[in-house]
């Protein structure tokens, strides 16, 4: 139990020190939590790169073998920031304090206590709320095995058998497999998915002493908690008021799918929808607080997107389509935006349009069919389960009332979209995300899976974080008094003064 114990605190060690070399060492409690739940994301990633780049042979010792590394990986990350923090206390005075860790977690929950004001006994609870949700849906994945169905099939039968032989083996599609005369290769219908996610698996198996599912299937809980705990970090970082930042989390934490695939834990959407989110929230806040490196960190979490399931390729594209649309300067924005679109519908009628995208392979377009290295060839037409989609997002009881609140809070923060440079990209975004599945479902065959509702909500899934990021930034300063400290910062803002923090700002386009 104590190797157990470090697996989940190693990545947090290692991880940690990424996000601080990108934001900095956290100066307020918010600043903490995104620290927390956003390097523990960061260090469950590198812990599965280090497991597979050192257990290869020795995959029921993956733990043993990349403990080591990670915790050197985390050493020499921390080198920096610890020479940041000596560098600013060096060059803070007493009046401005800046440099230092001004964190007084007790402080502020007596001074909320003792305050008058519903609200703040209004995050106390949500907190509480989340606090038993997720109690709820850890006990639920520590009393189950695996649900056998996808999650089963596809997901952890690599990790299982890879732990169970005491080494990775190949796995390759069945024709191969059927031709091949050593007994070392293997195939699965999943042969080509990505590895990491069973990497990280094998981590925690290891580490916990035997296949033991339950202690895998919690980790499940544990991405959701730590998603959670950055998002909310990372919304106060960008403006938004604490108790409106605790109530958008509590409503993402509180979705029925959401409880759904971590209580069933195995599947991969649950990861694509935290890491993509991570990536979002974070290249969010480089945009308002002007930090490149959290520009920097959110690249590389759009990066390792690929490495955990085949949809993550078409995330890592729109993310990295709307951030490079982002540093075109303003004034070529538009030119550049209908010169690439005509550019790419005549490549495409041609055939010259030819993507590579990691572990897609090759992608080329040629009018109504797309080729696929790893999929095959896929041609587009028309299929009516438009009321199947809309009927997944409005009737079933998946999202509570999250695709009926989107359009009004738009309606009504409406002028925020309007002026605010951060909430029109975070808008692109979303409607790039949410025309993935438009288009999987409606031109390709794939559209049996949205009649039948077995995978048009769990696409969606994987972008809803974008959705709570994109109604987080249109209500930045919403219910922030004027020359008041807001609970969850240290930081006083002043909405007659933009320049007294540079976080409450509302950047304009640049140029």
């Amino acid at each position: 139990m104590i190797a157990y114990g470090l697996a989940w605190l190693l990545p947090l060690f290692a991880g940690g020190a990424c996000r601080c070399l990108a934001a900095g060492p956290p100066p307020t409690h918010p600043d903490v939590a995104s620290a927390i739940g956003g390097g523990w994301l960061v260090g469950v990633l590198l812990a599965g790169a280090f497991a597979r780049w050192c257990a290869q042979d020795a995959t029921r010792d993956a733990f043993a073998q990349a403990a080591p590394w990670l915790f050197a990986f985390g050493v020499l990350a921390w080198l920096p920031v610890g020479w940041r923090v000596r560098r600013d206390r060096v060059r803070a005075t007493p009046s401005t304090g800046a440099g230092r860790f001004t964190w007084r977690g007790w402080r502020f929950v007596a001074a909320s206590l003792r305050r008058r004001d519903w609200t703040c006994w209004l995050w106390w609870l949500l907190l509480g709320l989340i606090a038993w949700r997720l109690y709820g849906l850890a006990a639920e994945a520590l009393l189950r095995p695996v649900f056998p169905w996808d999650a089963w099939s596809a997901w952890m039968i690599k990790a299982k058998a890879w732990f169970l032989l005491g080494h990775a083996e190949a796995y390759v599609d069945a024709a191969t497999w059927h031709a091949a005369s050593q007994s070392t290769v293997r195939t699965l219908g999943s042969w080509n998915y990505p590895e990491l996610l069973a990497w990280i698996e094998l981590w925690f198996a290891s580490a916990a002493g035997g296949w033991l599912e339950p202690l895998i299937g919690v980790v499940w809980c544990g991405v959701c908690a730590a998603f959670a705990l950055a998002a909310y970090g990372q919304w106060r970082a960008i403006g938004v008021d604490a108790r409106i930042a605790m109530a958008l989390t509590y409503a993402l934490v509180s979705l029925p799918l959401l409880g759904a695939h971590v209580a069933l834990a195995g599947y991969a959407d649950l990861w694509i929808m935290a890491i993509l989110g991570l990536a979002t929230v974070t290249w969010l806040r480089a945009l308002v607080c002007r930090e490149r490196g959290s520009w920097w960190l959110a690249l590389a979490l759009a990066a390792c997107l690929p490495a955990i399931k085949l949809e993550g390729a078409v995330w890592l594209l729109c993310l990295g389509a709307i951030i490079t649309f982002e540093r075109i300067a303003p004034r070529w924005r538009v030119a550049a935006f209908i010169g690439l679109t005509v550019l790419g519908f005549v490549a495409a009628l041609a055939g010259w349009l030819v993507l590579p995208l990691p572990e897609l392979g090759w992608v080329r377009v040629h009018g109504a069919e797309i080729s696929i290295g790893a999929i095959g060839t896929i041609r587009l037409g028309w299929h009516e389960v438009g009321g199947a989609l809309l009927g997944g997002l409005y009737l079933l009881p998946n999202w509570h009332l999250l695709w009926y609140a989107l359009p009004v809070l738009v309606a009504v923060r409406f002028a925020r979209l309007r002026d605010d440079a951060v909430a029109r990209f975070a808008g692109l975004l979303l409607l790039a995300c949410l025309a993935f599945p438009c288009v999987l479902f409606l031109l390709t065959d794939a559209a049996a899976w949205a009649a039948d509702y077995t995978s048009a909500n769990r696409i969606v899934l994987q972008c809803v974080a974008v959705v709570f990021a994109f109604a987080a930034v249109l209500l930045r300063e919403c219910g922030v008094a004027p020359a008041t400290t807001v609970p969850g910062t240290a930081v006083t803002r002043d909405r007659g003064s933009r320049d007294t923090d540079p976080r409450s700002s509302v950047p304009s386009d640049r140029g």
